[in-house]
């Protein structure tokens, strides 16, 4: 992130109310602390004009809930009930700067043991401050982690579940510790799912490919956007497998993600990527995307939520 200031805005979302952040407190007991319970949802607020614009708010909204149907957690809220959330919160923090917005699924439950079925969650929600999360002009320094994505045979790869994310904790802490900005991961086949803080779409051969849907990596709300926007401009992406090769001889690796937004690959463990500028699909896509949370494209009206 780009200070070292805390970039957390004053008042949450907490207890089913909205308090500063001091007051937001959780028993030691919790099982949300004691075995990762929580689900969790990342939502780009971009300020325009003493408004900010939240980008898919509604998509976003709806994979949080999926995950928690996913993993069996019983939450009581819809759509209208978290935009008033939202709405009131931004009124309360006065943002004059792009935030970012993290949702999450917690239990105040201290039953000793790891079953979520007989425990209510409830719906917190903080905010921050968040330019670029990373320097968006230069390629990024990518590894290939030694740490595999798990499988969605053993816990969902579509909830975003706070404890399962500790595999993605575990391979960022191993790329940064060895030089590199970012990792990805491959699954135990060997085949791309994504980065530790993103989805991953690359060019290989003057085609675009992004990991299989189905497979190991999440579905993400940004990475759809950039395959929106491509087949707005007429360009197919493949959604397959991809292997390591492939992501070495690459054309380009590009990620994406809410807090990412759109990044690029400057080499893989090593490995340069082209000459380690910025592409020809990645500019496409930024300056696509830039028009579209600038209000000035024709999807802007349907993913933007201002308040």
């Amino acid at each position: 992130m780009n200070s070292t200031k805390s970039p957390l805005l004053p008042f949450c979302y907490f207890n089913q109310k909205i308090v500063p952040h001091q007051e937001a407190k959780l028993s030691i007991m919790s099982q949300s602390i004691q075995y990762g319970a929580t689900c969790f949802a990342g939502l780009r607020g971009y300020y325009r004009g003493d408004k900010i614009a939240i980008f898919r708010l509604q998509d976003h909204f709806k994979r949080l809930m999926n995950g928690a149907k996913i993993i069996g957690m019983s939450v009581d809220m819809e759509l209208s009930e978290f935009e008033d959330i939202l709405k009131q919160l931004i009124e309360k923090n006065q943002p004059k700067g792009d935030i970012y917005i993290r949702p999450f699924l917690y239990t105040d439950d201290d039953y000793v043991g790891p079953r979520f079925d007989r425990s209510p969650f409830f719906v917190a929600v903080y905010m921050i401050n968040l330019n670029n999360y990373m320097d968006p002009d230069i390629g990024l320094r990518l590894m290939i982690s030694s740490w595999r994505k798990y499988s969605d045979s053993a816990v969902s790869v579509k909830a975003k579940a706070g404890g399962v994310y500790l595999n993605s904790a575990l391979a960022t802490t191993e790329a940064r510790k060895n030089g590199y900005d970012e990792a990805l991961l491959l699954d135990h086949d060997d085949y791309l799912c994504e980065a530790s803080i993103a989805n991953v779409l690359i060019s290989y051969q003057n085609e675009l490919y992004s990991p299989q849907v189905g497979g190991g990596s999440l579905d993400g709300w940004t990475l759809r956007t950039a395959l929106q926007i491509l087949e707005d401009e007429n360009i197919e992406v493949k959604r397959e497998l991809v292997d390591r090769s492939m992501i070495y001889s690459a054309e380009e690796v590009i990620l994406t993600g809410t807090a990412a937004q759109i990044l690029f690959g400057g080499s893989v463990d090593g490995r340069p990527i082209k000459d380690g500028q910025q592409g020809p699909i990645c500019k496409l896509l930024r300056k696509r995307f830039k028009e579209i949370i600038s209000g000035k494209h024709p999807r802007s009206k349907k993913w933007l939520t201002e308040f």
